[in-house]
């Protein structure tokens, strides 16, 4: 058996796994957080230059909208994750501290097991509705390339059978286009040099002279500002960031259900332990070490939830 007050290898090994799993669903929070903002701003600025759109069409404010509310759940859910932290703390710093000593009796015990009982839903329902917080922006976010592509049929020219014709044609221009000026520009570099050493040509015809003057080459390459995005590279690119945008916030989804997760166990160990103090005689040593335990398991939580808060990753190995 393990000695009175320490760990038993079996709360060890618990206490490494939920390290190891906090440690995969934290650390990469912080730079998906700013993953996700620089994405936002990715489509904002696609939506604003595309001629169909602009600046002061709906689907701006409507994915500016999507953008602020991002950062309104992921400013509360770093309150949430403070006030957590917090609890969690006080539970293995003073609850579990407090239930060894001998001068705590039974009752009291049972009481300061009872108030943290009733603290946990708080906790518990804060998780829950950061995940699905989470998990709704990521779903409208998801969707939001399908209003993009309606919005940009609805600018082309005649619908129906027309539109899908016109498509086709403009991609097809398009493909033409970019092979023709693809081969041009080979064959105008092939003779660039040439070209450039050359000043002046002279012809003589019959006593008329005629001086040809060559001026410095210059390329024929596109300027990045001649060439437009056809409808559907901009719908193409629009979605890429969305999809780039669910998947992170999946990420937070995942976390929050961890400490959902966390939560409800803990609120499982109380209740646990508090039965083992109503029991006649009361079993306090089963009672202790079941407090004990729980504190090992969720103190690596404690670090995750207070670097969240603050917008770093947890320092930890």
């Amino acid at each position: 058996m393990a000695e009175p007050g320490l760990p038993s290898y079996s709360d060890v090994q618990a206490a490494q796994r939920a390290r190891a799993e906090l440690k995969q669903n934290f650390m990469t929070l912080t730079n998906d957080q700013l993953d996700i903002q620089e994405l936002f701003r990715s489509v904002a600025a696609q939506l604003e230059t595309t001629p169909e759109i602009g600046e002061q069409h709906p689907l701006c404010d409507e994915w500016n909208e999507l953008r602020q509310r991002h950062r309104r759940v992921y400013r509360d859910s770093q309150q949430n994750a403070g006030l957590c932290a917090h609890f969690l703390k006080n539970f293995a710093d003073i609850l579990v501290p407090l239930s060894q000593s001998s001068e705590v009796s039974i009752d009291q015990k049972r009481q300061m097991i009872g108030k943290f009982l009733e603290t946990i839903p708080v906790h518990l329902n804060a998780a829950k509705e950061n995940a699905e917080r989470f998990s709704e922006l990521g779903k409208e976010v998801e969707i939001f390339p399908r209003k993009v592509a309606s919005a940009l049929r609805i600018k082309a020219e005649p619908g129906g059978f027309f539109e899908s014709i016109w498509t086709g044609i403009e991609e097809l221009c398009m493909s033409i286009w970019n092979t023709l000026n693809r081969l041009l520009t080979k064959l105008v570099n092939t003779f660039k040099l040439m070209l450039s050493r050359l000043e002046k040509l002279r012809f003589s015809c019959f006593g008329i002279s005629l001086d040809v003057h060559f001026h410095r080459y210059q390329s024929l390459e596109p300027e990045s500002d001649m060439h437009e995005m056809t409808p559907r590279q901009v719908v193409g690119e629009i979605e890429d960031d969305a999809k780039a945008i669910t998947l992170k916030l999946t990420a937070f989804e995942s976390a929050w259900h961890v400490v959902r997760l966390a939560c409800s166990w803990l609120q499982s160990d109380l209740a646990l332990a508090k039965s083992f103090t109503t029991c006649i005689p009361p079993i306090t040593q089963a009672c202790d070490s079941n407090l004990r335990a729980a504190a090992l398991v969720h103190t690596p939580l404690v670090e995750c939830l207070n670097a969240y808060s603050v917008g770093k990753s947890p320092d930890f190995f």
